[in-house]
């Protein structure tokens, strides 16, 4: 259908025509609305006729619709022009990439800066689950600027799926709900990836194919898969490797290599994350700036251009380096080698409850825990580096292949390729799980509440493998070569207990158990031993794995091996499959124990201790009159939870409950007279209340049920209670808000298919704020109260959890991440207004990002608190702050550790 100058389309005012192709026509046109111009895509009329197509396109338009990124070309809407649909577009102008390219190559320094906004633009799309599938040249447009857009977003399952003819010019994109779809071969052929072009099932790494073919394209000035027509194009793509030789001599090493692994034909070993492309960019233009080139890569690729004659020579000089170096391996075993690996001044250990230190298969990559964060390590390297995504991170294990790093954060077991890229989720797990082992079969499995699941490391449901019953808990199951037993540690009493525990072997087929010995944490090696830890020090026994049978004595070969505290059942070592081990030594562990301390941060960011002794705080509440602190404590030679009380500045930090399982979240009452608190104590999961001097009973409040505790969060003038509840015990999921009268019952206040939690109410009682992730993500959010119905304001826009009012109600404040604090003005009458979002204080969060206040995850916990003079704030640090106050300062490393095994515990 084509389209008249001065045509009006809704608010949008054709001005000319921009081109044509197999989708239709496109137009410019001016937003008469917006006063913007835009581009109008009408779809063509034979595609239009398809109601089924038109449909399937109408909803992939609305999914693609909310991409926003700077790199990716917009859609704004659709609308219908008389029987046709047409597109609303941004408008960008430029020529496309195949247009540059046409001039002849594009310089090396240029390609990469365009390479880089290109796989930004494909890294968002991918972490939103959508895939281009049709990344090329034509697709790309430079603006004057030097700003890359890629275009086409959003024309998934609307192409015909005739793919005969020469050209596919036209070519759609695709989301991954309906990627997988067989036989579909849609793309422009000289950009499909092998598995594209056979009609397979297709992922990201179709683009990341496509990005290497256009990167190609770049430097050369020519197709890395060329063909006469789509059938030719095809062939090559399956059969040919693009003309390395056409690269300029000056490529970098790093282009080169990045080259050759976006086009791998194999799929399994292509680039997995095309974030992963930046990384390798950024090391080329390292090499640039150092004048280093692929010449010598390039003179190696070529070497067998040389003369014959130079062959013999060469094959002399091969065999006599060959059994040189066979007779050094005979005579000279690899050596033991040990060595220290310091964190760096700013990092602590963040985990002390599970596992906080893993090594790769291979020994050469360890992954940590610190600052609430994960970090890779490189045994060759220096310098650690964060992994992207992993706040609140803990429990890192890597997959059998080495390939992938897995871990569990706010609610989610989720994992993250070593290369890089933006973490996925493999299932959602409400409780951080005890000891993840990820199989040579591909699944995770992993101690838990009732038991130990499994889940498939691609994603999924976890399921129950081998049940067990409370007070039992297990740990690191381990699947023997057998296929069907499993090594894990079963403790049978309760958490503290794990000193205690049985190693155990129990098949998944008969459910047949054999207790083998005491101890914790038990790895089976491929050298025929059974690693484990107990009162911490490593011991090793020869174990025969086909009999289940232990073949010798216990001998201890490693001291000073960290544990983890409370409930978890770790011991702080990791051994690669080629016997390099590595260990937090307890020799790095404060004489405190490694507790945390509470510290007032002011907006200066002057940091006074409060003299509290060091403990394994948990929340922690300021009273009413700003005289004493209630704080929930984890006893860590038992496990167990009891609520404390400081009185500030004079002491001593005094035990208000006595429990033998969990007392905690405690808040004041408005008087300050009492200290509410959940507990399961004797059998009654629920709130209770006592004085907070210490005197008289705990009175219970309200009796909820374990499978939805109810958590306090405030009090209102009117002796309401202001709750949580946990909807199947998952607050990070499912959690919702509630009100508790004072006739004990329970209100519903704010519940939806999402977690609503964290509920503060401003000094007033008139307004309530809290986090809810009802946009894909934790933001703060400000609704009247009681009446949450009569309006909803969000405040905070780039994530939000833990709101807190100041005690005035004029401000409010939020964390935007773990360890960065804002704060926003308030005006409220029969209304609420907000002012702009700023730092509490770039000196104060500086000192947080250094010391990591240790918090939890946005939509959970809120880890800190305002004294009522509003000039302060109580957080928790790592020791005082400084080095040699770290609970644990690094880990050691020892490589070719087999070998000392080996001699000191020989098989019998």
């Amino acid at each position: 259908m084509s389209l008249e100058i001065g045509t009006r389309v809704g608010v949008y005012e054709v001005t000319g025509k921009l081109g044509e192709g197999g989708m239709g026509e496109v137009y410019r046109a001016h937003d008469t609305s917006l006063g913007r111009d835009v581009a109008l895509k009408v779809l063509s009329d034979s595609f239009v006729a398809d109601p089924d197509r038109l449909a399937r396109f109408q909803r992939e338009a609305k999914v693609l619709a909310s991409l926003n990124h700077l790199n990716i070309g917009g859609i704004y809407g659709l609308e219908t022009v008389g029987d046709a649909q047409a597109l609303v577009l941004e408008l960008i102008d430029g020529p496309t990439l195949a247009d540059r390219i046409k001039d002849g190559p594009i310089p090396i320094e240029d390609s990469l800066e365009i390479a880089k906004q290109i796989a930004d633009a494909l890294e968002s799309a991918h972490e939103q689950g959508i895939v281009h599938r049709d990344l090329k040249p034509a697709n790309i447009k430079v603006r004057p600027d030097g700003t890359v857009k890629v275009l086409d977003f959003g024309l998934a399952k609307a192409v015909s799926q005739d793919t005969s003819g020469n050209s596919a010019a036209e070519s759609p994109t695709v989301s991954l709900t309906g990627a997988t779809q067989m036989g579909m071969v849609i793309g422009t052929a000289a950009y499909m990836s092998p598995e594209q072009a056979k009609g397979k099932p297709i992922d990201k790494r179709t683009d990341v194919w496509a990005f290497g073919a256009v990167l190609y394209e770049m430097l050369t000035g020519k197709k890395a898969f060329p063909g006469d027509d789509v059938s030719d194009t095809l062939a090559t793509v399956l059969k040919s490797e693009p003309e390395w030789d056409e690269l300029p001599s000056d490529t970098p090493r790093a282009v080169l290599r990045l080259l050759h692994r976006c086009l791998a034909k194999d799929k399994k070993v292509r680039l997995r994350e095309v974030g992963s492309a930046i990384v390798e960019i950024h090391d080329a233009e390292e090499e640039q700036a150092g004048g280093v080139s692929a010449a010598a890569v390039q003179v190696q690729s070529n070497a067998w251009f040389r003369p014959v004659v130079v062959l013999p020579v060469l094959a002399v000089v091969a065999l006599l380096t060959g059994l040189g170096v066979w007779f050094m391996m005979r005579s000279t075993p690899e050596p033991i080698v040990r060595f220290h690996i310091p964190l760096t001044v700013d990092q602590v250990f963040s985990a002390p409850f599970r596992p906080s230190v893993t090594i790769s298969p291979d020994g050469l990559n360890v992954v940590y825990v610190a600052n609430n964060r994960l970090w890779l390590r490189p045994i060759d390297q220096l310098d650690a580096t964060e992994i992207s995504g992993s706040d609140g991170a803990s429990s890192p294990f890597f997959s059998f292949d080495g390939q992938s790093i897995g871990f569990w954060s706010s609610g989610q077991l989720r994992k993250v390729a070593v290369t890089g890229g933006a973490p996925v989720t493999i299932a959602d797990v409400r409780d951080d799980p005890d000891g993840p082992v990820w199989g040579s079969d591909n699944m995770i499995r992993y101690g838990h509440a009732g038991g130990i699941m499994q889940v498939s490391g691609a994603s999924g449901v976890p399921e129950i493998l081998i049940a067990i019953e409370e007070p039992e808990a297990a740990h690191g199951p381990q699947m023997l070569p057998d296929g069907e037993s499993l090594l894990f540690t079963l403790r049978s009493e309760g958490p503290g207990t794990w000193n205690s525990s049985e190693i155990v072997v129990q098949s998944i087929v008969t459910g047949e158990r054999v207790v083998l010995f005491t101890g914790r944490d038990a790895r089976y090696l491929p050298t025929g031993h059974i690693v484990y830890s107990l009162d911490n020090v490593l011991f090793a026994v020869p174990f025969e794995v086909d009999t289940h049978a232990v073949v010798g004595g216990p001998v201890p070969l490693v001291e000073n091996v960290a544990q983890a505290g409370g409930s978890g059942g770790a011991a702080q070592f990791s051994i690669s499959a080629d016997g390099t081990l590595i260990l937090i030594p307890t020799t790095d562990v404060a004489e405190d124990g490694g507790g945390l301390r509470l510290v007032w941060l002011s907006s200066s960011g002057e940091q006074v201790s409060t003299a509290a002794p060091p403990r394994l705080y948990r929340r922690t509440r300021v009273s009413p009159d700003g005289t004493r602190i209630a704080a929930q404590i984890v006893d860590q030679g038992t496990g167990n939870r009891d609520v404390w009380i400081w009185r500030i500045g004079q002491g001593p930090l005094t035990r208000l409950t006595f429990n033998t399982g969990f007392d905690g979240n405690p808040i004041w009452t408005p008087d300050g007279e009492r200290v509410t608190f959940s507990s399961n104590r004797e059998g009654t999961t629920g709130v209770f209340s006592k004085q907070s001097d210490g005197t008289g009973d705990v009175e219970l409040l309200f009796e909820a049920t374990p499978e939805e505790p109810v958590t306090p969060w405030a009090w209102t003038s009117d002796s309401s209670l202001v709750v949580t509840r946990s909807v199947n015990g998952q607050e990070r999921l499912s959690g919702d808000i509630a009100v508790i009268g004072e006739d004990g019952v329970l209100q519903p206040l704010l519940s939806s298919d999402f977690s609503e939690t964290q509920p503060a109410l401003s000094p007033d009682g008139r307004w309530l704020a809290y986090s809810s992730n009802e946009s894909g993500r934790f933001e703060v959010y400000v609704q009247p109260f009681p009446n949450v119905d009569d309006g909803k304001w969000q405040v905070s826009i780039n994530g939000g959890g833990g709101p807190v009012w100041g005690a005035d109600g004029r401000s409010l404040y939020y964390r935007e991440s773990v360890n960065r604090l804002m704060i926003v003005d308030v005006s409220s009458g029969d209304s609420v207004s907000f002012g702009e979002i700023r730092e509490y204080s770039e000196s104060a969060n500086v000192f947080l990002s250094t010391v990591q206040e240790l918090a939890g995850a946005l939509g959970v916990t809120r880890s800190y608190d305002i004294h009522p003079d509003g000039d302060r704030f109580l957080v928790r640090v790592m020791g005082d702050g400084e080095r040699d106050g770290n609970a644990f300062q690094g880990f050691t490393v020892t490589q070719n550790w087999f070998s000392e095994l080996r001699s000191r515990v020989p098989l019998p």
